[in-house]
């Protein structure tokens, strides 16, 4: 691979995390979650999305979520009292033999790398056998979880996203992990976790409680072509959208080529939505979108003006359309590329050396801004079994929460790391030396807002999977000329008002 060594211009010296403190409104994070429909609201069906791609290119993530989890009532409870924790502790510090099912979505090299984090914690427990099963994508992940709950005979831990887990947990099948997290003995540092994740992963609208805890992250950012730009004359990629639409020009003109290939993909819309100060996409407390105001009405000028003057084209239709962007980038067919971190790994290898390429910070509206992008990824969602299986089941999510295995996961994924002390280890300090990419998503992770509805204690609740597919049917329409930019905005305006306004009444039962 031939990644420059080209940093973001703004570099980051210590950990600035960004948490927005927000009061009945939303913030958004999602992951680019392609996870589950409302309770008794109607699933969606599955789309292209970041989260799909979480674990190879080619599998599909949809909503995890059953008719039986939407018709479960709603049960929610508060956090343990002091009686309670006290309790707890002395439970908490046995950790008896046992065996615990793990069913993930990871395939390939990932399924590799993640049977030997699981040979790791084995040889470090050896009273606790993990069976750890690759059971496809997140889709058929929650369907075979689904079967799970109606045979009662679920296993102890999967991986998903919030929405998968308010459903589960309202169903009753969850373990919840708040005491475990704050126990004295057996617990973790939570200071030294993203903020963002740690919030995210606190679900407010039940209760509290933390129904899920930090996996791994990735967040939006541009591929760039170098030598294409230097041969223009460029010295870099584009800081601002006004600079990246010259730049698309200048290539238009000299080269004949469109710059940027663009896929469907909420978590990318909303990425660029937020370059201009369009977060929260949800306003809880109204139970509509945001979609009306000014910084989406420039994000929607932008991708239309994209298709109008030739600058970009949409991925939409093709056969390869979940990577179609890679290829287009890996051919030089484009100079850019807004995609999840995740996909440095698979660009490097689409390359092969044939140019000089990197990543940076997703355009800003202005010139000096703070690099702000999506974060998303999928968390540790535990089943509560037996007392002996759920205390070896938190041991392993604290396993693989710690700085070495994350470290170990980032490098042999392409994910981020969602502990900070990850980030002053030998090891990952040596990766990041190699992998000027991934050093330069590292620095930008900082900034990277989630797509959920947030305030910085925790989330207000997870919007339904069909809110994604909203999105993504109407930026579809509007790349394929299909819908006007006007139009585009009023749907989303009126589209998301009726069903963020029929989700949240089932999910706060008014």
């Amino acid at each position: 691979m031939k990644a420059s060594t080209w940093r973001p211009r703004r570099m980051i010296l210590g950990p600035i995390f960004v948490v927005l403190a927000l009061v009945g409104a939303a913030c958004g994070e999602d992951e680019p979650s392609a996870t589950t429909a409302a309770p008794a609201a109607t699933t969606a069906a599955p789309a292209t999305t970041e989260a799909a791609m979480e674990e190879t290119p080619t599998t599909e993530a949809a909503p995890a979520t059953t008719e039986a989890m939407e018709e479960t009532e709603t049960t929610e409870a508060a956090p343990a009292t002091t009686e309670a924790m006290e309790e707890t502790t002395t439970t908490l510090a046995q950790l008896d033999p046992a065996t615990i099912q793990f069913w993930h979505v990871y395939s390939g090299p990932l399924e590799e790398a993640m049977n030997e984090l699981v040979a790791r914690f084995e040889a470090k427990y050896p009273q606790i056998d993990v069976e750890a099963q690759f059971t496809g994508g997140y889709y058929p992940t929650s369907q075979k979880i689904a079967g799970a709950i109606e045979a009662n005979d679920l296993p102890n831990l999967t991986v998903a996203f919030e929405d998968a887990s308010v459903n589960w947990g309202r169903a009753g099948v969850l373990l919840d992990l708040t005491d475990y997290v704050n126990d004295p003995e057996i617990g973790v540092d939570v200071a030294d976790f993203l903020p963002v994740e740690i919030a995210r992963n606190t679900y407010l609208s039940e209760g509290g409680r933390m129904l899920s805890f930090p996996w791994t992250v990735a967040i939006a950012v541009m591929f760039h072509n170098l030598d294409m730009l230097n041969g223009l004359g460029f010295d870099g990629p584009a800081e601002t959208w006004d600079e990246f639409l010259a730049q698309c020009e200048v290539i238009l003109d000299e080269l004949n080529k469109s710059c940027y290939s663009i896929q469907v993909d909420a978590s990318m819309w909303n990425a660029t939505g937020f370059t201009y100060g369009g977060f929260p996409t949800i306003d809880v407390e109204a139970r509509a979108t945001r979609y009306g105001e000014e910084p989406w009405t420039k994000a929607l000028d932008l991708f239309a003006t994209l298709i109008e003057e030739g600058y970009g084209f949409p991925t939409v239709g093709r056969a390869d359309e979940a990577t179609a962007n890679l290829s287009d980038f890996a051919s030089q067919q484009v100079a850019y590329i807004m995609t999840s971190s995740r996909w440095v790994p698979f660009v490097e290898e689409g390359v092969a050396g044939a140019f000089n390429w990197s990543v940076g910070a997703v355009p800003q509206e202005h010139e000096g801004a703070d690099p702000v992008t999506v974060l998303f990824g999928p968390n540790a969602v535990a089943f509560n079994t037996t007392e002996a299986e759920n205390l070896a089941t938190w041991e392993f999510i604290k396993f693989l929460s710690s700085a070495e295995s994350q470290a170990y996961w980032a490098e042999t994924s392409g994910n981020l790391p969602s502990r900070l002390s990850v980030g002053d280890s030998p090891e990952y300090s040596a990766f990041l030396a190699t992998s000027p990419p991934m050093a330069a998503a590292w620095e930008i992770l900082p900034y990277a807002l989630s797509e959920l509805p947030m305030t910085d204690k925790g989330n207000l609740g997870p919007p339904p999977f069909s809110f994604r597919v909203l999105q993504q049917d109407v930026q579809a329409e509007l790349l394929t000329g299909n819908m006007t930019r006007e139009e585009a905005q009023r749907k989303l305006v009126e589209d998301g008002a009726t069903l963020l306004g029929e989700y949240y009444a089932n999910l706060f039962g008014s």
